[in-house]
């Protein structure tokens, strides 16, 4: 049977706005994915809660080791764990939103990277001469920022 003239064209075009309709949505599904992959542009914590629940705690792990250094393997990670915080925290702080409009601020986070940086390394070293020339980096770091930007 031969199909009238006026209905022959709606199978292909049919089937290529069926295709289309595919393409367009697999584009936005890819989209919607990327995006969730993204970081988002606003920080959920405040300085002081980063402070209080990360960069503070951290820091007494590597001020306390001296002292008291670790004797196993689990001690050592715990140590490794904190240097690590302190490293990323330095970054955190300069996301947009916390970052001040300060060369101080700036320096002090980049500081403070460093000095969980040179933490790191030691812990993984075992290093306990330097996990405490690291210590002593953060106290520098902390102290330099604190006199301009005292969180209160």
């Amino acid at each position: 049977m031969v199909q009238p003239r006026s209905t022959r064209w709606k199978g292909p075009v049919c089937m290529f706005a069926g295709i289309a309709v595919l393409v367009a949505s697999v584009r936005l599904v890819e989209r919607d994915v990327s995006a969730q992959g993204q970081v988002a542009s606003a920080p959920v914590a405040s300085v002081t809660e980063l402070m209080q629940a990360m960069i503070i705690p951290a820091s007494n792990t590597m001020f306390n080791l001296p002292r008291d250094p670790p004797t196993d393997d689990e001690g050592w990670d715990i140590v490794r764990n904190s240097a690590v915080i302190l490293a990323e925290s330095g970054t955190l702080l300069m996301r947009e939103g916390r970052a001040e409009d300060s060369e101080v601020w700036r320096a002090t986070s980049n500081a403070l990277a460093e000095a969980g940086e040179a933490a790191l390394r030691a812990a993984r070293a075992r290093d306990v001469d330097g996990i405490s020339d690291a210590g002593n980096l953060l106290i520098d770091s902390c102290e330099v920022c604190h006199e301009k930007h005292w969180i209160r």
